[in-house]
Order: C-alpha cells, then structure tokens, then sequence
C-alpha cells in the first residue's frame, strides 16, 4: 500500500500468513456383531449391561419395545420400573437396636429384640424400675439391663437411697422426742383434768374450794376500800362581791 502526503512517499506492506490446523476426530472402530462395542469388540452395547439399571438384585432382560430399552424383574415384595420400592415387611431399620426381623407373613413381621430392649421395632429400654422402691423421696432411672436410684439429697446414699447420714439421724431423734415430749404434756394437762372432775362432782373433794373462797374475799376487800370522791356545795352562799378569797376543799378520800 503508498500513500502520498505533502510530497512524502511512505509504503507499507502487510503479509498475511494463513495458518490450517488439523482437528482429530475419534472414529470408532466397527464391529462386525452391532451388539459390541469399543476398541476390542468387547463390551455390550444393551442397556442392561452398560448402565445396570435395575436394583435389589432384580433380574434385567434387554426389551426394545419399550422406552427405556429394558425390563426390571423385581423380586417378592420390591415395585417399580427398577425395582426401586421396598415393601417386605422387614426391611434394613425395621428392628432397632440391632433386633432381628422375621416376616411372619407378606405383610407382618416379628422382631426379636437383644436383652435390655422391648417393643414392636425393639425401640424402648426395658423398665427395670417397675418392681423398684427408692427410698427417702429418690427417683429410679433405667439402664439398660440395671437400674439406678438417684438420691435427691447428700444426706441420703446407698443402692436404694436407704442409709442415711448422722446428721439426719440426730435431726430425727430430736424431733421425734420433741413431739413425744408434747405428747406426754398433753396427756398429762387432760389426767389432770379429768382427775379433778372425779374428785369434785363424784368425791365431792374440792381441792380449789379455798382457793376460790380467798379469791373472794380479797375482791369484797379491794370493793370495800375504793376511794371515793366528794364534792361540797354550798347551800346559802355569799354574794359573789361578799366572798373573799378563801381555798374550798372539794375533794375528801374517807
């Protein structure tokens, strides 16, 4: 290419180098049997083989009228086009806790459950507290295969919360002889009252009589000696510009 300005002469040349790269193309090699595949002829081109489809050890068969190309034959208790659903009555979890399973029929089973385990699936602890009493108010917890008794106190211990500690036992001496102590006061006050009834209205034994008679007679006396308050008024009074300033006694205690 020339290009011309202000009677400068500048050329440029432009050289395009045209490059042709190969692609590699696989191109499988063709077996004379059409129901193998691959470089050595050796792997069968069904879908039963190549893709495995059907599951629980179900049985494929190769069937080209239908849409998937096969056909799953499932085993007793397992639907689907693969076989995929499990309806046996004992399946992998249907027993807990490492329980066996036995199908009694096509729709029912029986679980026979390791010691310690109980229930349908094998899915409750046995309850070893049932027959158990813990004592001073502890509270049984089950185990597997044992129980234990959980005391609610430090004062209390042992397998069944049965021993108690010394400070306990003294607590409960003394406030058993604090209420035998009432007890007997009150049994006491009512022999006593009872006695005194027979004495009196059956004896006719009065053993408060002189009590009673000093008690009265210390009231009259205290009756007899009250102070008494008088007051003199008199009769014919001076004028009131007549008196003269005298002291009145209006008060005499007799």
């Amino acid at each position: 290419m020339t290009t011309s300005d202000a009677g400068i002469l500048q050329t440029t040349t432009v050289t395009q180098v045209l490059t042709e790269n190969s692609v590699s193309v696989f191109v499988p090699k063709s077996c004379n049997d059409s129901s193998y595949i691959g470089v050595d002829c050796n792997i069968l081109s069904s879908p039963c083989h190549m893709i495995k489809p059907c599951e629980n050890n179900s049985t494929c068969i190769n069937n080209n009228t239908v849409v998937h190309g096969y056909t799953c034959l499932c085993l007793s208790g397992f639907s689907g086009i693969q076989c995929e659903f499990d309806h046996r009555p004992c399946r992998i979890h249907t027993c807990f806790n490492h329980g066996v399973c036995n199908e009694t029929s096509a729709t029912s089973f029986h679980c026979i459950c390791n010691n310690g385990w109980q229930g349908i699936h094998c899915e409750s602890m046995t309850n070893y507290c049932l027959n158990i009493t813990c004592e001073n108010s502890a509270i049984c917890r089950r185990l597997l295969l044992n129980y234990t008794c959980e005391c609610l106190s430090e004062n209390y211990y042992g397998r069944h919360c049965e021993f108690s500690t010394t400070k306990i036992i003294v607590y409960k001496i003394v406030s058993k002889s604090f209420a035998y102590i009432a007890i007997i006061a009150m049994i006491i006050v009512a022999m006593f009252i009872i006695i005194m009834d027979i004495l009196t209205y059956c004896f006719g034994i009065d053993l408060t009589r002189e009590e009673r008679e000093r008690f009265r007679r210390e009231k009259r006396g205290r009756k007899w000696n009250r102070p008494v308050n008088q007051k003199l008024i008199y009769v014919n009074a001076l004028p009131e510009s007549l008196k003269a300033p005298i002291s009145t006694i209006e008060d005499i205690t007799i």
